[in-house]
């Protein structure tokens, strides 16, 4: 498998999350103070400052567990993926969404999934049980997953159209990754979406791309490849 990385943006987006978290802390840190000897204008400072440093925090926590904590969820991805042939390209913050699998049949959308309890699907995506704390802090939110795939499906299509005009668009295949391998996978038999735990997936494309009856074109491949190279 060829693998793409922007390093550079990671980087950077590294440097973000610490620098977000050290501001967040200081800025609830005056809130707290703001509290000791209270007058109504240092309760309504405080109050501001503690909002400010919630959203802080919250957004900082976005950067933190994408790109600080390691291992990645794109390095867990990328380790399991790496024993595809060359007829596999994997992009890395290097496409319009985080993660962009070529293949010889499918465009894949890999999906981390930060779950912590049982995932199971009942007309929409739910879990049960897993870490309160997780769920508080907004990572293990499967709904929010959900409208991702929303959302970089289209971003797909959009740069499909775009990159090759004309032409017949490949079809693209979201899937679900689950990072936590303690993470129980409940009935989703009826799931519009794939769920797979980390170890499973290069098996599961593997099986899906021999299943199915038409590749694409090596001339896509190529323009897609070069585009996302550029």
């Amino acid at each position: 498998m060829n693998k793409v990385i922007n390093e550079k943006l990671i980087e950077r987006n590294k440097k973000i999350g610490k620098i977000l978290s050290f501001v967040g802390i200081g800025v609830l840190a005056v809130g707290l103070i703001l509290n000791f000897n209270p007058t109504p204008t240092r309760l309504l400072i405080s109050l501001g400052a503690l909002v400010l440093g919630f959203i802080i925090s919250q957004i900082s926590t976005f950067y933190v567990t994408r790109f600080n904590r390691k291992p990645r969820s794109d390095e867990i991805i990328a380790e399991n993926l790496s024993k595809l042939g060359n007829d596999y390209s994997f992009y890395i913050y290097n496409s319009p969404i985080p993660m962009l699998l070529v293949g010889p049949t499918h465009i894949w959308i890999p999906i981390p999934l930060m779950a912590s309890g049982e995932v199971y699907y009942n007309k929409k995506w739910k879990e049960r049980g897993g870490s309160f704390l997780v769920k508080l802090l907004g990572q293990g939110n499967i709904g929010q997953s959900e409208r991702e795939v929303k959302d970089y499906e289209k971003q797909i299509h959009d740069f499909l159209q775009n990159t090759l005009e004309n032409e017949e668009l490949p079809p693209v295949k979201s899937i679900f990754v689950i990072l936590n391998p303690k993470v129980t996978v409940g009935d989703v038999e009826e799931a519009p979406i794939p769920i797979v735990h980390a170890a499973a997936l290069r098996r599961k494309i593997r099986k899906f791309d021999r299943d199915s009856e038409k590749e694409i074109s090596s001339e896509i491949i190529e323009k897609l490849n070069k585009k996302l190279n550029e």
